[in-house]
């Protein structure tokens, strides 16, 4: 049987995944590319990966800095993800975005879900992929938002209703209203 990668593709969509943007140095500039391949692999010590196509400059730019970041996108910053996303990028495509500097020099988004920063401890190559493994340096929770998800070849998002609480019951999720005391 021949291998379908179509197919593959449309099996592996049905997997939700967070939307992220990894941030880097590329010849001492603010780079970024958009990304769902990222995990927490270890908890102690702390490390994450994420994969990277070999054909893409982020490739390479991680490579040279030692270093990344992993900002954690909000559902109402979609308009981040495609741009980054896109090989038609602004000639400043940070230029609307407010940053700050991390301890890598990797842009750090100052309003999204929340990132973490990370020097390169491992790489591997995968197929026609690099996986980074970052030590995480740093890290912070922004705020509590909408989170972007990315679901069979494009954009979703969820409305989680704050103070509530889950449960499971006879095989259900069963969300209780804490304030108005029932379920």
């Amino acid at each position: 049987m021949a291998f379908d990668s179509m197919l593959y593709r449309k099996v592996l969509g049905q997997f939700a995944t967070g939307v992220t943007l990894v941030t880097t140095l590329r010849d001492g500039k603010p780079w970024a590319m958009t990304a769902n391949s990222f995990t927490s692999i270890s908890l102690s010590p702390p490390i994450v990966m994420v994969s990277v196509s070999h054909g893409l400059t982020t490739n390479e730019a991680i490579r040279q800095s030692g270093g990344f970041a992993v900002n954690i996108l909000r559902a109402d910053q979609m308009w981040i993800a495609k741009r980054f996303a896109s090989r038609d990028k602004p000639a400043d495509p940070f230029s609307d975005i407010e940053t700050h500097t991390g301890l890598t020099g990797a842009p750090l988004l100052r309003d999204c879900l929340g990132w973490v920063e990370c020097r390169l401890v491992d790489q591997t190559e995968q197929g026609d992929h690099t996986v980074f493994f970052g030590g995480v340096e740093d890290m912070s929770l922004q705020n509590q938002s909408d989170p972007l998800l990315y679901y069979s070849s494009g954009y979703a998002r969820i409305e989680p209703t704050p103070q509530q609480k889950v449960g499971v019951a006879e095989g259900k999720l069963i969300f209780f209203d804490w304030e108005a005391g029932n379920y």
